[in-house]
């Protein structure tokens, strides 16, 4: 029996030892003049999500950064085919995106309001043509479910995700009007993809990591001082992940963002149920 024990202590032991911090970073900031988006500040938050990473126990090998042409749409869902590929048994990944985001049609139907929510690739364009662009760039959330569901089960339960989405889904422009200085990362205009007529089957998806969004899909996400507000708020507890619950750092990123935008943006965390009170790092 103890021999037994020793055993499952061992191999206990090597699987911790294994675990790996892997991390992958997109970060777009100025985006194709063709493209219809605007300037933003997504590729100036690379370097602070660095610090923050590597402050926590995470290598610079195993960090991957896109930023700017960099971070088409391609490349990305590669990164995630190659951060698949790679994870192990226990790993620990983080996935950050600074950049614009966009409300789609939904077309599968999942929606109750009708659209999906999307990242924006550097190769996306903002609106809908014809023939031309159709949305096939933008990165919609059914599939960056479908890349964290094969993550989870490459890390299985004792590995864990955390996802952070500086970025807005919904909001009221290209830049809030009262102040050049508070720039949305965003638009209020919805990417509508012509043609299409679904029947609408709501559908609830299970959350098996962490994930926090700057704002609730229709409000604004501000950037500070030429950073998401996000990843300001976030890189301000990297001291304090080790301590913090994942319910506290979600308090904490809440009252840093009320204190430093004058405006209504509320982030959302999301956690698998039961792992609030978890460390979150």
């Amino acid at each position: 029996m103890k021999r037994t024990l020793l055993i499952i202590s061992l191999a206990l032991t090597t699987l911790t030892l294994s675990a790996t911090r892997r991390a992958l970073v997109v970060g777009i900031g100025n985006y194709p003049a063709s493209s219809g988006w605007a300037k933003i500040n997504g590729d100036k938050d690379i370097p602070m999500v660095e610090e923050m990473l590597l402050a926590n126990g995470f290598s610079k090998a195993n960090i991957v950064e896109l930023s700017n042409q960099q971070a088409t749409c391609a490349a990305i869902k590669q990164q995630f085919e190659n951060l698949i590929a790679r994870s192990q048994s226990g790993d620990y990944i983080y996935i950050h995106f600074s950049g614009h985001g966009q409300q789609i049609t939904d077309l599968n139907g999942d929606e109750e309001d009708g659209f999906d929510e999307a990242w924006i690739p550097y190769d996306a364009q903002f609106a809908f043509t014809k023939g031309k662009y159709e949305g096939q760039n933008h990165l919609i959330d059914d599939e960056l479910n479908g890349y964290l569901h094969r993550l989870r089960e490459k890390i299985g339960g004792t590995g864990k995700i955390i996802v952070v989405a500086d970025a807005c889904h919904s909001g009221g422009g290209s830049r809030a009007e009262t102040d050049e200085e508070y720039v949305v990362r965003g638009t209020a205009d919805a990417f509508v993809i012509k043609g299409v007529k679904k029947t609408v089957t709501a559908v609830s998806y299970p959350v098996e990591w962490t994930f926090i969004s700057a704002c609730k899909p229709y409000q604004c996400n501000y950037e500070y001082k030429g950073n998401g507000s996000l990843t300001y708020a976030l890189y301000q507890q990297k001291d304090n992940f080790t301590s913090l619950t994942s319910k506290q750092v979600g308090q904490r990123v809440r009252s840093c963002i009320a204190s430093i935008i004058p405006f209504t943006q509320t982030p959302v965390l999301e956690v698998t149920s039961g792992t609030e009170t978890d460390i979150f790092f």
